[in-house]
């Protein structure tokens, strides 16, 4: 059985101590942000400028020009965060940090999320 994309989330939440109640209502406020909870996939996202990594987290701030979108989390099917991002409004770059968020950020152009061979 596959996991719950939701309690996986959850779990990092709680290990990261974070609040994730926090940063769902930051993004569910944010005019562009996304949030998607589901059981096979949770997406947390905004649009974001891609020179500006230390502002990245801030979900409640709104980048006036933005020319990436930011992962603020992902967890569960990669196939269908990739179908549900398609119909975004497509911008140059897509932008996360793995693990803690002191490590380097990652810039991936937007277009690569939709090749055939990732």
């Amino acid at each position: 059985m596959t996991p719950d994309a939701r309690v996986q989330a959850q779990q990092y939440y709680l290990a990261a101590g974070r609040d994730m109640e926090a940063d769902l209502a930051a993004l569910a406020a944010h005019p562009q942000g996304v949030v998607l909870l589901m059981p096979q996939l949770v997406a947390l996202m905004k649009p974001v400028l891609s020179s500006e990594p230390h502002l990245w987290p801030e979900l409640e701030h709104i980048f006036p020009v933005a020319d990436a979108w930011y992962v603020h989390l992902l967890v569960g099917s990669l196939p269908l965060a990739r179908s549900m991002a398609a119909p975004l409004p497509p911008l140059r770059w897509l932008c996360f940090q793995r693990g803690l968020r002191h490590e380097r950020p990652h810039l991936l152009p937007w277009a690569g999320l939709f090749r055939k061979n990732h």
